[in-house]
């Protein structure tokens, strides 16, 4: 017998554990669990043949769950692991399907709120919540993009963007104003009719681009007449540079435009540009809005544009204009002008071209400013000659012929001793 055996000692705690209530007559196995050295053991005292004697099976506990605990602890470990991956899977899943698009659906939000409308894109999507929204943004930026044709842009965005929204209020800048109009529009509307439409459309997208181009804002068409302003919503250090640009632009637009009127003549415009102080901002009331300009300076504007007609010119613009673009322009001086409804006389300007753009003699220019000069020196003889020699350098010079005739007047009919060369206007 090897009692010496590591399990003889725990086959001997084993009976001793067992005590009575192990009875080896009874013929029953007994079981039962022993604690030695910190190790764990499953016993079985079974009862032999031979009286008194039992066998004792001793087995570690470890020999039996060793296998079951790694299995357990693989299995556990296996889950673990199954978790980490599960959670990773989702939140990639998550980023990809949910987080991605909404990000991309937020900037699109972005987009309609600084009213960059073009900007705007669908984004489809495996969850159909995020592809609505998606596409109802898309249909939202689409219906907003309609207005722009009711207003501009640029002021929309500036609006949002400074908080003034649709409030009443407005401020003084100084600005540029300009007033566009078809000659002899009334008369090609009642002759044309309807068939006046096409050609108005055509004539206001030729000026509206320009106008849009050289940085201006256009404000309101009314009929055939265009009002546009430079120096707001955004200030312009060079408003009146730009109006001056952008009318000489206009010019040329509807002369390439190829645009004629019922007889198969070419359509002609008339531009009146002032410059000077005006109230610019949301006017009107409770109910409707009107982001605008007014004041004197705008009146002048729209006075000088009816005023071409006298002169036979197509551009006129005020002192303030002429005395802020400088020598970026090129003009001559028209007249000493007092516009209708006020009693001041002004200083008018035929705006010819832009200095860096016009090249050629402008003598007949000097030789009708020489003339407006003896004019208003009661020199009317002299003038005479001044225009008539304009006149025939610059051919059908309609403004040197006006004035050859009231130099005429004068001499048949002397003015008094308070006239001082300034002509008032008697119509809008």
């Amino acid at each position: 017998m090897k009692i010496n055996h590591p399990l003889f000692a725990v086959a001997v705690d084993a009976i001793r554990k067992a005590g009575g209530a192990y009875d080896t007559a009874n013929a029953q196995a007994f079981h039962t669990e022993v604690s030695r050295d910190g190790k764990n053991y499953k016993t079985v005292l079974t009862p032999i043949s031979f009286p008194g004697w039992s066998l004792v099976t001793v087995v570690p506990e470890s020999e039996f769950l060793g296998p079951v605990q790694e299995t357990i602890r693989k299995l556990l470990m296996g889950l673990a692991a199954l978790i980490v991956f599960a959670g990773l899977l989702s939140a990639w899943l998550a980023q990809r399907l949910i987080a991605a698009p909404l990000i991309k659906v937020m900037n699109e939000i972005r987009h309609v709120e600084r009213f960059d409308l073009d900007k705007v894109q669908r984004h489809p999507s495996r969850l159909t919540e995020i592809e609505n929204l998606s596409g109802a943004i898309g249909d939202m930026a689409q219906g907003l993009a309609a207005f722009r044709k009711y207003i501009p842009a640029d002021l929309v965005r500036r609006l949002v963007s400074d908080g003034t929204g649709a409030r009443l209020g407005g401020a003084v800048r100084p600005m540029s104003v300009m007033f566009i109009d078809l000659a002899g529009f009334t008369g090609m509307s009642e002759r044309l009719g309807d068939r006046i439409i096409p050609l108005l459309s055509r004539y206001l997208d030729s000026v509206s681009a320009q106008i849009q181009q050289h940085g201006g804002t256009i404000d309101k068409f009314i009929g055939d007449a265009v009002m546009a302003f430079w120096g707001a919503p955004a200030s312009n250090p060079d408003h009146a540079v730009d109006c001056c640009r952008a009318a000489l632009a206009c010019h040329r637009a509807v002369e390439q435009a190829g645009l004629v009127d019922d007889n198969g003549q070419p359509v002609k415009i008339r531009i009146g540009i002032n410059s000077g102080d005006m109230l610019v901002g949301n006017i009107g009331s409770e109910v409707r809005l009107n982001y605008t300009v007014i004041g004197d300076a705008v009146n002048i504007a729209s006075r000088l544009e009816s005023t071409n007609k006298v002169y036979g010119s197509t551009i006129i613009i005020g002192p303030e204009t002429r005395r802020l673009a400088g020598n970026r322009i090129v003009v001559r001086e028209l007249d000493r002008l007092a516009v209708y409804g006020r009693a001041g006389g002004l200083q008018i300007y035929e705006l010819l071209g832009m200095a860096a753009e016009t090249s050629g003699s402008t003598d007949w220019i000097e030789a009708y400013e020489a003339g407006l000069a003896s004019w208003r020196a009661r020199d009317f003889t002299g003038a005479i000659t001044n225009f008539r020699k304009s006149l025939e350098i610059r051919k059908g010079d309609a403004a040197s012929s006006a004035m050859i005739e009231r130099c005429k007047q004068q001499l048949e009919n002397p003015a008094g001793e308070d006239w001082d060369g300034t002509t008032v206007a008697r119509t809008k």
